[in-house]
C-alpha cells in the first residue's frame, strides 16, 4: 500500500497543473450542464419570464445571501466544536467549496471533499465525518419541526400525518444529547477537547431553523415574481420549504436526492398556485441556487487553493486512504488475535 501511495503522490507532484486544469474543467462542465437545463426548460420558463416582476428578485437575492450566511455559520460552529484550532474563515471557505459537490451524483463527494480539505489541516477524517453527521441530524430535526408547525396552517391535514415528523424530532433530539455525542466520539477514539453543551445544540438548531425560514421567504418572493401572492400564505410556504428539506434528507444518500426535495416542494405549492407555475418555481429555485453555489464555490476555491494548494489536497486524499487501510488492517489483526 505504501508503494502505491508514493506512486500516487509522485504522479500528482509532477502533474499538479493538469489536476488543477481538470478541476476548473469540472466547474465548466457543471456550468454547461446548468445552461443545458435552462435551455431544455425554456418552453416552461419563457411564458412566465415575459410577464415577470423582476423587482421581487432583489428580495430573492437578499434572502438567499442570508440563508447562505446562516448555512456557513451553522457548519462553522458545529465543526468548531469538533476542532477548535481552525479559524471560522477557513471553515467557511471549505464549506463554500464543498457545497458544490452536492450537485454531483452520490453523497460521497460532498462529505469526502470536506474530509480531504480538513485532513490537510491535520483534522482526523473521523471528526469531519462526525461533524457532517451532526449537521445532517440537526437539519433533519429542524426541517421536521418547522414542517410540523407551519404545514397545518395551510392544509387541513389529519393530525396522524404529524406523527412521523414528531418521531423524527424526538429521535433526533435523543441523538443530539451532549452525553450521546460525547459517548459516540469516545467510541470512535476521538474524544472532544471540550464537551458539547446543551446550549450549543440548541444554538445549532436555531441557526438551522433560521436558515430554513430564510429559504422559505426566498421561495415566497420567487413566487411573487410571477403572481401577486398575498402574505397570508407565507407561513404555509415556510412549511413547504421545511417539508421539502426533510424529504431531501430522507434521500440524502441517493444521487442528487433523486429530486425528492423538488417534487415535494412542487406538490405543496400546487395547493396554492397552478401546477404549471409550481413546476416553474421548483425549477427556477433549483437553477438559481445551483448557479449561485457554482459562482461562490469557484470564487472560494480560488481563495482556498492559495491556502491549500491542490497538489497538497491530493496528498491528503492519499493519506486518508492509507489511514483507512491501516485502520482496517489493524482491525483485521485484532480480529485474528481474538479468533486465536
Amino acid at each position: 500500500m505504501t508503494s502505491i501511495t508514493e506512486k500516487v503522490k509522485a504522479f500528482y507532484a509532477s502533474h499538479g497543473k493538469i489536476v488543477k486544469i481538470l478541476i476548473y474543467l469540472l466547474w465548466a462542465v457543471l456550468f454547461a450542464f446548468l445552461a443545458y437545463t435552462v435551455w431544455e426548460s425554456r418552453d416552461q420558463l419563457l411564458p412566465y419570464l415575459a410577464k415577470a416582476d423582476y423587482s421581487q428578485f432583489i428580495f430573492v437575492m437578499l434572502f438567499y445571501l442570508v440563508a447562505l450566511f446562516l448555512a456557513v455559520l451553522n457548519w462553522a460552529v458545529i465543526m468548531h466544536a469538533f476542532e477548535s484550532s481552525i479559524s471560522f474563515w477557513m471553515h467557511a471557505k471549505i464549506y463554500l467549496v464543498s457545497m458544490v459537490s452536492r450537485r454531483l451524483p452520490g453523497t460521497i463527494w460532498y462529505i469526502g471533499g470536506r474530509m480531504i480539505f480538513y485532513k490537510k489541516l491535520g483534522v482526523p477524517s473521523v471528526k469531519t465525518a462526525s461533524a457532517s453527521g451532526i449537521e445532517f441530524i440537526i437539519s433533519f430535526v429542524a426541517d421536521a419541526l418547522l414542517a410540523a408547525i407551519f404545514i397545518p396552517l395551510g392544509l387541513n391535514l389529519s393530525k396522524i400525518w404529524l406523527v412521523p415528523l414528531a418521531l423524527v424530532v424526538v429521535v433526533g433530539l435523543l441523538v443530539l444529547r451532549p452525553k450521546t455525542v460525547e459517548k459516540i466520539m469516545v467510541r470512535l477514539n476521538h474524544p472532544l477537547a471540550q464537551p458539547v453543551s446543551a446550549g450549543q445544540v440548541i444554538g445549532w438548531l436555531l441557526l438551522r431553523m433560521a436558515l430554513v425560514l430564510a429559504g422559505g421567504v426566498m421561495i415566497f418572493f420567487t413566487i411573487r415574481i410571477f403572481t401577486p401572492l398575498g402574505f397570508d400564505v407565507l407561513l404555509f410556504v415556510l412549511g413547504a420549504r421545511a417539508l421539502s428539506g426533510a424529504a431531501g434528507m430522507l434521500t440524502f444518500l441517493l444521487p442528487s436526492s433523486m429530486g425528492a426535495s423538488d417534487l415535494t416542494l412542487l406538490a405543496m405549492l400546487s395547493t396554492i398556485i397552478p401546477t404549471s407555475l409550481a413546476t416553474v418555481i421548483a425549477l427556477l429555485v433549483r437553477i438559481y441556487t445551483t448557479l449561485f453555489e457554482l459562482i461562490f464555490g469557484l470564487i472560494f476555491f480560488i481563495l482556498l487553493n492559495k491556502s491549500l494548494p491542490v497538489e497538497n489536497l491530493i496528498d491528503a486524499r492519499t493519506e486518508t486512504l492509507e489511514e483507512k487501510t491501516t485502520e482496517q488492517d489493524s482491525e483485521e489483526l485484532r480480529q485474528d488475535n481474538f479468533d486465536i
